[in-house]
């Protein structure tokens, strides 16, 4: 190894060094730490290995192909059903009540579905890493069919057609749908921004030492962390206007076909 305060080549098993004359006693583990992360990432870069032969070579990678999967953005069967599947079933259970069972305003329908689909959303991009595209087009699919849900049981309660029969309803209705869609994004986009705040204040720790190592050993550390923290409020307030544009879009969309119905 080399020493980080004369970069010296020194024995591994050193605890100070022989030629600055420095202790290396509490580096040592922080060095160590850097390494284990740097091993991390090139097992991430070389992920395209097939995983039979991962798994002859090294029994224990086996236990790491769920987290692989996980980050690769791949959605798992449970997710599908639970966070596409329940809020589908909860906006036809909502309408079937506020429509059918009690006959309320038409508002109450649309405020309950700017509601529901959100925590879904955000347990989605909470709960590990997915395609955000994919997701995306899996959350306005399942607002789609639950505004078709909510059409064919009007249809049948009110013997009425099933789909729009002219430009304004159609227009109300993709209206409708992409509120639902767009109220389940903005919970993903609060979902990520958490994810990723919870990831870095879990090796916050880890870096703050890691930061202290480099400004040792390099120059110009002060203009790095002036561009890393630059760097990490312009994501924070990217991650927080998108929210509010999806928010506003959603709350938007839904009050449309009321507040344009009224007029």
């Amino acid at each position: 190894m080399k020493c980080p305060y004369c970069t010296s080549e020194i024995s591994d098993a050193a605890l100070a060094c022989p030629h600055c004359a420095h202790d290396l006693y509490l580096l040592k583990p922080l060095l160590e730490r850097i390494a284990a992360l740097e091993a991390q990432l090139k097992e991430r870069d070389g992920a395209a290995a097939p995983a039979g032969a991962v798994a002859e070579t090294d029994a224990g990678v086996a236990g790491e192909a769920p987290a692989q999967a996980e980050q690769s953005g791949a959605a798992r069967p449970g997710d599908w059903i639970l966070l596409w599947g329940t809020p589908l079933a909860l906006l036809l259970a909502a309408h079937g009540l506020i429509t059918v069972v009690y006959d309320l305003n038409n508002l109450y329908l649309r405020l309950v579905s700017l509601f529901i689909p959100l925590p879904f959303g955000f347990l989605l991009m909470l709960r590990g890493r997915h395609a955000f595209g994919a997701s995306l087009f899996a959350a306005f699919c399942m607002a789609l069919l639950a505004v078709l849900g909510m059409s064919g049981l009007t249809a049948l309660v009110d013997q009425t057609p099933l789909l729009p029969q002219n430009m304004r309803e159609w227009r109300e209705f993709v209206e409708y749908a992409a509120s639902v869609g767009l109220s389940y994004v903005t919970g993903m986009v609060l979902g990520e921004m958490l994810r990723h705040r919870i990831e870095s204040t879990r090796d916050q720790a880890v870096r703050s030492l890691a930061l202290k190592l480099a400004r040792m050993i390099t120059s110009g550390q002060k203009n790095a962390e002036k561009v890393e923290a630059m760097a990490k409020k312009l994501n924070d307030l990217g991650g927080s206007l998108t929210a509010a544009a999806t928010t506003a879009a959603s709350v938007y969309m839904g009050m449309q076909g009321v507040i344009g119905g009224k007029g």
